[in-house]
């Protein structure tokens, strides 16, 4: 085999591992709502592995391109608390839509819009799985609707899940709140619902 012909194999190995790891992280990802999914990014581009593979000259990798992220719904007043046994809530975020495993910015909460969602990001530093409770509760009634379950896997740096309801039925002051399954809270996050 010559220089050149091992390169375009080289070449055509890598792009075929490439798009084995796009399709399983996609497919990973449409599985699987509440785990997060990382796949490493090839060494090269496709573009510069198509270059060797047609017989281009390539001077330089080109670094692969990254998708701008979802504008960030915003989180000023959110309450976060201490951890607890190794579980820590490092971001929480009440918005109307998650869009690429973050929440979006939006207008504010009316009766019968979208449903409403509580995004979390934990870290989990111990071994075992813990499980989360997030509620919305009115802060005039003391009504609370939602009580979603979530369980944060061991041993992840970072872990984003969201849980929602439909049930908010009240205008009014109201807050998410994320407590462990003991029911120790962990934060807060109050949102205002027009009528």
């Amino acid at each position: 085999m010559t220089g050149i012909e091992n390169s375009r194999w080289v070449a055509v190995s890598a792009l075929g591992a490439a798009m084995f790891a796009v399709g399983f992280s996609f497919s990973a990802v449409a599985c699987n709502n509440t785990r997060d999914v990382s796949v490493a990014a090839p060494a090269a581009s496709l573009g510069s592995i198509s270059k060797i593979v047609n017989g281009e000259p390539s001077v330089a990798p080109v670094a692969p391109s990254v998708l701008p992220a979802a504008p960030a719904a915003p989180v000023a007043d959110t309450e976060i608390k201490a951890g607890r046994e190794g579980l820590k809530l490092k971001r929480f975020v009440v918005t109307h839509k998650i869009e690429n495993r973050e929440p979006v910015a939006g207008d504010d909460f009316t009766l019968g819009s979208a449903p409403v969602y509580a995004f979390v990001e934990f870290e989990n530093s111990a071994h075992d799985a813990r499980s989360v409770r997030v509620m919305f509760q009115n802060q005039d009634t003391k009504a609370t609707v939602g009580h979603v379950k979530l369980t944060v896997p061991g041993t992840s740096e970072r872990f984003r899940t969201w849980g929602n309801t439909r049930l908010i039925r009240d205008p009014g002051h109201w807050v998410a709140v994320v407590s462990t399954a003991e029911g120790v809270e962990l934060g807060r996050a109050p949102f205002e619902v027009k009528g």
